[in-house]
């Protein structure tokens, strides 16, 4: 089952020189804000071609595109998805430094677009944070390396609407959050109004 590959992706393999990914997901996200609180990150999670159907469940009657079912979705929230709750769905937010908590995500689909699976679901935080006072950094990305996050077609989060024109995003080399043993840094993102 993918939850047991995942498992292995996270922690039993061991950082080397020689380790690489073993799955590949370009994402995008929103940043959920009322004024200037982020209150959650939307996320859409797009997969490498060639996803193992075959780990998660029998797929034989799976749509070839298109949004997948409640059934289907659930078997992959269940197989594939909820696994991924001990990584914090891989969803870093930290204000002045200090990690910030994150809530159970919510509006989880799963649909196929042009050949790859996609995954959408919000991530809430704990307790809104105020961006105005605080320094808001947030990204996604594997401590381990061995799933390959990289930005989708834009550079950094988008902001939702309704927060104030001062409001940006800011993409940068996380420079204090080092993954794959120490040796790359992530990309994230500034968030300031």
């Amino acid at each position: 089952m993918l939850s047991a590959c995942c498992a292995l992706l996270l922690g039993a393999l061991p950082a080397s020189p020689q380790a690489h990914p073993h799955v590949w997901i370009n994402y995008s996200m929103v940043a959920q804000t009322q004024g200037t609180l982020l209150v959650a990150v939307q996320e859409t999670w797009t997969f490498s071609k060639g996803f193992p159907f075959s780990m998660v469940g029998d797929f034989s009657s799976m749509p070839k595109s298109g949004p997948l079912n409640a059934s289907y979705t659930a078997t992959f929230k269940a197989q594939a998805f909820s696994s991924l709750k001990g990584a914090d769905y891989f969803t870093h937010v930290f204000a002045d430094g200090k990690a910030v908590a994150l809530g159970e995500p919510r509006d989880f689909s799963v649909g196929i677009e042009d050949g790859h699976v996609v995954y959408r679901f919000l991530m809430p935080l704990g307790k809104p944070v105020d961006v105005k006072r605080a320094r808001v950094t947030l990204g996604v990305w594997d401590d381990t390396f061995f799933v390959d996050f990289e930005n989708a077609a834009q550079p950094m989060p988008t902001l939702s609407t309704g927060k104030p024109d001062t409001c940006r995003a800011v993409p940068f080399e996380d420079h204090d959050h080092p993954i794959f043993g120490g040796t790359l840094f992530p990309q994230a993102s500034r968030l300031s109004c």
